[in-house]
């Protein structure tokens, strides 16, 4: 039976563990010295589960929810003129500190390994292993080629040389691979009060580590397709070696509390949830489709304009309107604010992510709202697109229809509730059969079958973290549109392209030039020499795609705005702009 520290001891464990991330003096192969000690057999490995967790989920947080949902158009950000989805400039990417903050993750990750090692605990080795290459996966997905083999290893050099993305790839996959080899599902459950991702439940991070290499395959299907067929089959071949997640119950989420890990979602401001209602993209995908999860995702818009010649109405047919702040625009802060009046004309994130009383203000209940690592649903389409593409041998529709099942199931959808009538009124559907049935849903209907997964992809994986992004740049697919005005971008910004990459620290520049140097010449498909070739330089696992988004007309403003009543001659030409122009923002009219 594995000897647990002194409750004096723990608690100074983890009055340390606060701080390492800052200390430059602890050496990161050593979990506070503790290890040296002539006790060292007796140290309880659990103790470093949370803090290893937490500084994963703490370090991309709040890039999944400020950047990623406008990148994806998710958002129609009403500030932040240089924000991704206006398709100018990546600092807001650049600036998040998530290097460093990735880094610091792997180096409380060696924490934990260490002290199993020293325990003789292999269920806490497999499990640092797994999240070390979740870590892992998102930062090279991130970047591209980047410092892996020197940061993992026992005695790492001061400056870490950067390491090709084909070779981490391999890495990673061996590791996921190894480590649902070594956990047993007999084995008994490790610490549940720690373990803030399953409980403690064993099977469940076999199955999370083979979740990961299904995702990981896929993300290289197009550079290393014959690599990816292998592993894809080794899964799903053999479950009872390599279970897979079966239901929601299997999903990977960060147990976020209102005491020490509150969700970003229930720290963020009225203010900038104000800067990101739902696009309307987004918005109007969920209407025409009849979705039931327009209710619980997003609320409904605060103001209604009556108007369809001054402004943009809602188009859900419901009594309670809901609606999206255009998606894209590039005229500066204060006129993209303005467009259609603003904020209180768009929907805002829903009760499922975040709680408000009537003032915006957020519930202490929304500080519960988990983090999403990876859901069951992520993996049925993921599945479906495998069979769909030749990788695998399987049922395609069946994986398709029950990954939208189980979305809905996740959020706790009906197609009976008020929400649901108040969204449809009498013209919602009846049921998931009747929803399935639908010709933009029908697996079977005569649209093109990888873009009706990328889309219920899309639609599903909403604040997944960075999937949502790694994934569209993948596989361009729904045909998310960028405006006209972010071509004239191009020379500082990814332009009209979907962007393919985030630069790298400037910490990172700063102190080890020479190996960032060396990876921006050789990583890359193309040298990394300014802004513009630093945001089209493909890493190797999308150097087969094609990065070029189809380019809607914009507004110009404030002719081709809806009426601003404080502004003489704007809105002149906002219906001419709406009818030749507002359905090209999107791809399934």
């Amino acid at each position: 039976m594995i000897k647990k520290l002194s409750i004096i001891v723990f608690v100074l464990i983890l009055a340390s563990c606060a701080t390492w991330d800052e200390d430059i003096n602890i050496n990161p192969n050593v979990p506070n010295g503790l290890l040296d000690s002539e006790n060292d057999n007796d140290i309880d490995p659990s103790v470093f589960l949370v803090p290893m967790l937490w500084s994963t989920v703490s370090g991309f947080d709040y890039l999944a929810w400020n950047v990623m949902p406008a990148v994806c158009e998710y958002h129609g950000k009403t500030k932040s003129l240089s924000q991704g989805n206006r398709h100018k400039s990546w600092h807001a990417f650049d600036d998040s500190g998530f290097w460093v903050n990735m880094y610091s993750a792997v180096r409380v990750i060696k924490n934990l390994r260490n002290a199993s090692i020293k325990a003789q605990d292999t269920r806490y080795e497999a499990i640092a292993n797994i999240w070390e290459s979740y870590t892992f996966s998102m930062i090279t997905n991130l970047y591209g080629d980047v410092p892996y083999f020197d940061p993992i290893s026992e005695d790492p050099p001061l400056l870490s040389k950067y390491d090709a993305q084909s070779e981490i790839y391999p890495a990673l996959l061996e590791k996921l691979k190894t480590s649902n080899l070594i956990l047993e599902r007999s084995d008994a459950p490790i610490n549940q009060g720690s373990d803030l991702l399953f409980g403690g439940n064993i099977l469940q991070w076999k199955k999370f580590a083979n979740m990961l290499r299904i995702r990981l395959a896929m993300y290289m299907a197009d550079t290393a397709p014959d690599q990816a067929r292998v592993i894809l089959n080794e899964i799903l071949k053999d479950t009872e070696t390599y279970p897979i997640m079966e239901s929601n119950f299997d999903n990977a989420t960060f147990k976020n509390d209102a005491v020490e890990r509150p969700s970003v979602l229930y720290n963020l401001s009225k203010a900038k949830i104000e800067e990101a209602p739902f696009s309307n993209v987004f918005i109007e995908r969920l209407i025409t489709l009849r979705d039931p999860r327009l209710p619980v995702l997003a609320k409904p818009v605060r103001k209604v304009h009556t108007d369809p010649s001054k402004h943009v109405l809602p188009s859900n047919p419901g009594p309670v309107k809901y609606a999206g702040h255009i998606y894209g625009i590039t005229t500066d802060n204060a006129h993209a604010s303005q467009w259609n009046g603003g904020f209180p004309y768009a929907s805002a994130l829903g009760d499922f992510f975040r709680k408000e009383d009537v003032t915006g203000q957020p519930l202490i209940e929304s500080a519960s709202t988990p983090t999403l690592i990876a859901l069951y649903s992520e993996q049925e389409f993921f599945i479906a697109e495998a069979i769909e593409r030749g990788f695998i041998v399987g049922n395609a529709k069946s994986h398709y229809d029950n990954a939208i099942n189980a979305s809905f199931e996740f959020y706790g959808t009906s197609f009976s509730s008020d929400g649901y009538k108040g969204a449809y009124g009498t013209e919602g559907v009846s049921d998931l059969s009747a929803y399935l049935s639908q010709a933009d849903v029908d697996y079977n209907g005569g649209r093109d079958k990888l873009t009706l997964i990328a889309e219920q992809k899309w639609l599903a994986s909403f604040f997944l973290g960075l999937e949502p992004y790694f994934d569209h740049r993948r596989t361009m697919l729904p045909e998310l549109r960028v405006s006209s005005g972010a071509e004239n971008f191009g020379p500082n910004g990814s332009g009209s392209k979907f962007p393919s990459r985030a630069a790298y620290s400037d910490s990172e520049i700063a102190n080890n030039p020479g190996n960032v140097k060396l990876a921006r010449a050789q990583g890359f498909d193309i040298p990394i020499i300014t802004d513009e070739s630093r945001n089209e330089a493909k890493m190797w696992i999308i150097r087969n795609n094609d990065l070029q988004m189809p380019i809607f007309q914009e507004p110009i403003y404030s002719s081709d705005y809806p009426i601003i009543e404080s502004i003489t001659g704007s809105g002149v030409n906002f219906k001419a702009w709406y009818d030749n122009h507002w359905k090209s923002m999107f791809w399934f009219n």
